[in-house]
This record gives C-alpha cells, sequence and structure tokens, in this order.
C-alpha cells in the first residue's frame, strides 16, 4: 500500500502544484477578488486543473515514456499504475474543478473559458508529440485558466488582468518549448518528434548538445519579452518599484531578472552528461521566473490586503516545492523529467 501511494503521488507531480493551483487565484486578484473563500476554492480548481493535465500528459505519452532513459521509471510506463486507475484520476479531477466552479463560482462566461482551458490542455497532451510548437496552445491553457479566475470575480477585465495573463503564456511557451524539449532532444529525435528546438537545428552528437546560435537567440528573445512585459506593468503604473517608500519590489526584481537570465545561460550550457544538473538549472530558471509575478504585484497586493499575502506567496511555494522533491525523490531531489 505505501508503495502504491508514493506511485500516485509521483504520479502526480505534486512539487509544481502550487503553482499551478495559484494561476486562477492571482487572475482573480488582479480583477479584485480578495475573498479568501473564493480565492481558496480557486486555488483548489487550479490544483485539480494541474492534476488533470500532468496525468492526462502521462497517459498519451505513456509508450513513448516506456522508451525513455530518463522517465521509463514513471508508474504508468512501469505499469505499476492502471490505464483504468489513471482514467479515473483524469476524469475526477475534471468533474472535481467543474463542479467546485459550478457552485460556488459560476458564471457562464468564466465556465466556458475553464472547459476551454481542460480543451487546450487535452489538445496539447494529445499532439505535442505530433505537431511541433504546441508548447503555445499549453500556454494559451494557463492563460484561460488565469482568465477564468478573473471572470469568476467580473466580466469586466482590469489592464492588470491582461498583462499579468500573457505572462503565463511566455512562461509555459519557454519552460516547455525551449528547456523541457531541449532536455530531451536525444530520446526525441531518435523517435522522429519534432519538437522546438529539434525545429531550430538542435542535435546530439555523441552526448554532447549541438545547440545552433538561432535556437539560443530565440531562448532569449522568449525570456527578453516576458521581462519586458513584467517591466511594463511597473511602468504603467498598476504597481510600484516602491513599497513603504522602499525600493523593496524593484530591488527583488532586478534581482530575479538576473538570475533568470544567469540560469537561462547554465541550462543552456550544461552538457547533457550532467543532465541532473541541468535539470537544476531547468528548475531554478521556472521558479524565478514565476517569483516576478508576486514581486511585480507586491504593491498592489499589499494596498489591497497586507504585506503578508505577497510575503505568502514568495516564501510558500519556495517550501512546498523543497519540501515535496525531498518528501517524494530523497536527499538528492532529481525528479522523473
Amino acid at each position: 500500500m505505501r508503495g502504491k501511494i508514493k506511485d500516485y503521488i509521483i504520479l502526480i507531480r505534486p512539487y509544481w502544484i502550487v503553482f499551478f493551483g495559484l494561476i486562477p487565484v492571482i487572475g482573480a486578484m488582479c480583477n479584485g477578488q480578495f475573498n479568501f473563500f473564493r480565492l481558496s476554492v480557486l486555488f483548489i480548481i487550479g490544483m485539480f486543473i494541474y492534476i488533470f493535465g500532468s496525468v492526462q500528459n502521462d497517459y498519451f505519452d505513456r509508450y513513448i515514456d516506456k522508451k525513455s532513459k530518463y522517465v521509463s521509471e514513471r508508474p504508468l510506463a512501469l505499469d505499476t499504475i492502471s490505464e483504468k486507475e489513471v482514467i479515473f484520476i483524469i476524469l475526477f479531477s475534471l468533474i472535481i474543478s467543474l463542479s467546485l466552479a459550478y457552485i460556488f463560482l459560476f458564471t457562464l462566461l468564466s465556465f466556458s473559458v475553464l472547459l476551454l482551458s481542460f480543451f487546450l490542455i487535452t489538445l496539447y497532451n494529445k499532439y505535442s508529440k505530433h505537431i511541433s510548437g504546441m508548447e503555445y496552445v499549453l500556454g494559451l491553457s494557463a492563460c484561460a485558466s488565469g482568465l477564468f479566475g478573473a471572470l469568476t470575480t467580473s466580466d469586466n477585465l482590469t489592464p492588470l488582468v491582461l498583462f499579468i495573463v500573457p505572462l503565463s503564456l511566455m512562461q509555459f511557451v519557454f519552460d516547455v518549448g525551449v528547456l523541457a524539449n531541449l532536455k530531451d532532444v536525444k530520446y526525441d529525435a531518435r523517435i522522429g518528434i519534432k519538437t522546438t528546438p529539434i525545429v531550430f537545428g538542435v542535435k546530439v552528437i555523441n552526448d554532447e548538445l549541438k545547440i545552433p546560435t538561432s535556437f539560443i537567440l530565440y531562448a532569449f528573445f522568449i525570456k527578453s519579452i516576458h521581462i519586458m512585459i513584467a517591466i511594463f506593468i511597473f511602468l504603467t503604473g498598476y504597481t510600484s518599484f516602491f513599497i513603504y517608500t522602499l525600493p523593496i519590489p524593484g530591488i527583488l526584481f532586478f534581482i530575479f531578472s538576473i538570475a533568470v537570465i544567469y540560469t537561462l545561460w547554465k541550462a543552456i550550457s550544461t552538457p547533457l552528461l550532467n543532465r541532473d544538473k541541468m535539470l537544476i538549472y531547468i528548475g531554478l530558471n521556472e521558479f524565478l521566473t514565476y517569483l516576478l509575478i508576486p514581486v511585480v504585484l507586491m504593491t498592489y497586493l499589499v494596498e489591497n490586503t497586507n504585506i503578508f499575502v505577497p510575503i505568502l506567496l514568495i516564501v510558500g511555494p519556495i517550501l512546498w516545492l523543497i519540501l515535496s522533491l525531498r518528501v517524494v525523490f530523497g536527499k538528492g531531489m532529481i525528479p522523473l523529467e
């Protein structure tokens, strides 16, 4: 029984669940929603959206994962969890999410956007190994999740929502299309999968990544656009570089932005033979990119709630990520990715 429970935990991949749970929450807060109960319901829905997507991804990729050196020990690839059990988890996550949204947060527009998010996730999971550029579809699903949260508050979206939501698109386009696919080039190329790095001409020769300049420029372009959108939120006055007359958000944003660029370069330049080290840089880059959002929103959140909310949005995911990786994968804390 203990082994079975661990298989379920590995299947769900809980280490990123908090980040995905916060997508509709942040969307709602940017649209003026600060009711704790409604935000809690949105957080639960966001977590079930994540479970739906991650488990469904393993289901569609189960035969491909069996052939991979890196993820062949996932429960579905090892057949320690049956396909029927996986389908039950997928349907359960979908039903719970829709039920909570219908009972507590229903508006016709927000519910339609939530359905759209599930559809786009399914579209990505079904065709990501057959059609290049599908990370944009996954990014749009994250946008839909954020818009869903915002629309449960009002059908009228604030400019802040329209700035924040595209950051989800940029993050998924980068995290999946650039970094996640880069680490898998060797096996993707072997079975004929045309991911974005492969389309750009990334190759593996003698276990060494050969990355063309065009792909490096593309990677830094996507990340630069992400940072520029975040800076534009400051410059338009919807939030501020200062809090309590202190430039705390501005300083943190500068530090995290530099760290994002640094971890991007380290992830790209780390040899494939040190794939675990590459995974660490990839994880750090994804996490640091997320942190830009609570930093950008710090002044806005303090003005509408208190100082503890942005602190919680920064510290909470850090603690959860460390704890969940340690519990699931032990001292090495390297996930099956």
